[in-house]
């Protein structure tokens, strides 16, 4: 293939993951926890000799920076300030979450909006859905009344970017990941809203749009000169 044809369509394949991620980050502002996607580009040298050309790779990376705190007023609703998460356990194993809209159900077993249990450290807490108030502190010790129940588990990784999404909007680490202590402070009563900005991404969409449509344009320019080229001479 041409080499200009074969940059211009990586490059138009480049904006198109750019534009998914754009859409994604969109899509998802109103999620409780959400970090924002982005799509990072290079370029690099493939073969040697007259076969030699350069060839563009588009990888998603996550932005974990803090998101804004709203207070809920719900006691049930945990916020996040500083790096760190939630650990919660899966039928597929551990996953770790910023979103802290959790729940109880009926037997006393504190939930995350999709229904699976919030992990403690030790053995699990069970708490009273109709008992006195419950109180948890800043580092994830948990009381109902006078009574101590026990402490959420909350974590943190040595290197946030090996973090994996995985299908429940939680994130999954590789087993040779190293833990390390969380500095984050639980705030009661609020959540930790998405960080993306959506005027930001506006703009980056309207930038992605014209990088696809120049690409466009460079291909048609490419078309039209090998029509011309190839034309039969009168």
């Amino acid at each position: 293939m041409d080499i200009g044809l074969s940059q211009g369509v990586a490059g138009m394949r480049s904006t198109e993951k750019r534009l998914e991620t754009i859409t994604s980050n969109i899509a998802n502002i109103g999620a409780n926890g959400f970090k924002r996607q982005v799509s990072v580009t290079r370029t690099f040298w493939m073969n040697e000799g007259n076969s030699r050309h350069l060839e563009i790779a588009t990888q998603r990376v996550t932005d974990f920076k803090q998101g804004p705190i709203a207070h809920t007023g719900n006691k049930l609703d945990l916020a996040l300030q500083g790096p760190g998460f939630f650990a919660v356990d899966t039928p597929t194993g551990r996953s770790y979450t910023r979103d802290g809209s959790f729940r109880l159900d009926d037997t006393g077993t504190l939930l995350t909006g999709n229904g699976y249990p919030v992990a403690w450290n030790g053995s699990r807490g069970k708490l009273n859905p109709t008992g006195e108030p419950i109180t948890i502190d800043g580092s994830g010790g948990v009381r109902q009344g006078e009574v101590q129940i026990g402490k959420l588990e909350i974590v943190d990784f040595a290197d946030t970017a090996r973090l994996e999404d995985d299908a429940l909007g939680h994130y999954r680490a590789p087993a040779d990941l190293e833990t390390r202590p969380s500095t984050a402070v639980i705030e009661q009563g609020s959540v930790e809203r998405s960080n993306v900005e959506v005027m930001d991404e506006l703009v980056e969409m309207v930038f992605a749009q014209r990088r696809f449509e120049n690409s466009s344009s460079v291909m048609r320019s490419i078309e039209q000169t090998y029509k011309r080229l190839n034309m039969p001479k009168n």
